[in-house]
């Protein structure tokens, strides 16, 4: 059955980094690969990037050390650095209610304000500045500061790996994504993500699973997000979209 408990609020903020189903345009086909790296970088960061705001219901179901449960939660996120879920348990009730600005987090727990608690970058290794995006259906990739030093190239596995060196300000990072193609287009179904650890620290490392790609903007919805101190799996139960005009 779906369970909630106050010990699963503890990993909320993992919610936010960090299967199967209908598939769409060309299924399980490879990527042919008649593009360039560089323009393949822009075709597997372009899902969802139409998409302007989004409300509807999830599943959310999340495994770590700290604690684990699967229950239902909705979600209203109307612009790209503001998140707000309710997480609910199955008659409804609200156990929760969560809010993401940016990189920075709230939970808030009705009546028991001991268990609410705020934070911001990342929990569980996951960072959260891809909460927004990844409810809105975008992919982690590149912010605009770095795509313009971004340098991509196809390893022995057919996948594209992008790299973002290291500088003054800035973290050394690398994505590897591994497509099939949608739609006549690169399309990501797994990417693995890792940043320099810092002061000798061992490097952050996140691995997501994206599947059954919307209409239109080809956002994934279903997705799921795995460090080595925790997962989440998101599965949209009703989506509501407004597109950039």
């Amino acid at each position: 059955m779906w369970a909630l408990s106050f010990r699963v609020l503890r990993f909320a903020p993992l919610l936010f980094i960090g299967v199967s189903g209908l598939l769409v345009g060309c299924g399980h086909a490879p990527v042919k690969h008649v593009a360039e790296p560089s323009a393949l970088m822009h075709q597997v960061c372009a899902p969802g990037t139409s998409v302007r705001s989004v409300k509807g219901a999830v599943w959310l179901k999340a495994s770590s050390k700290e604690a684990s449960g699967q229950f239902p939660a909705l979600v209203d996120a109307p612009s790209p650095d503001q998140l707000k879920m309710e997480v609910t348990n199955l008659v409804g009730g609200t156990e929760a209610v969560i809010t993401v600005q940016g990189t920075k987090y709230r939970v808030e727990v009705p009546h028991r304000r001991e268990k609410s608690e705020r934070g911001e970058q990342s929990w569980g290794g996951i960072p959260l500045r891809w909460a927004n995006a990844l409810f809105l259906g975008r992919i982690p990739c590149p912010d605009s500061a770095n795509i313009s030093v971004a340098t991509a190239r196809m390893d022995e596995k057919g996948e594209l790996v992008v790299e973002i060196p290291e500088a003054l300000g800035r973290f050394q990072e690398k994505y590897i994504f591994r497509m099939r193609q949608v739609e006549g287009l690169a399309w990501p179904e797994a990417l693995h993500w890792e940043r320099k650890g810092i002061a000798g620290a061992p490097p952050v490392v996140v691995d997501f699973k994206f599947e059954d790609p919307e209409s239109k903007t080809l956002s994934p919805k279903k997705w799921e997000a795995k460090s080595s101190q925790g997962e989440v799996k998101v599965r949209w139960r009703d989506r509501q979209i407004e597109l950039m005009r």
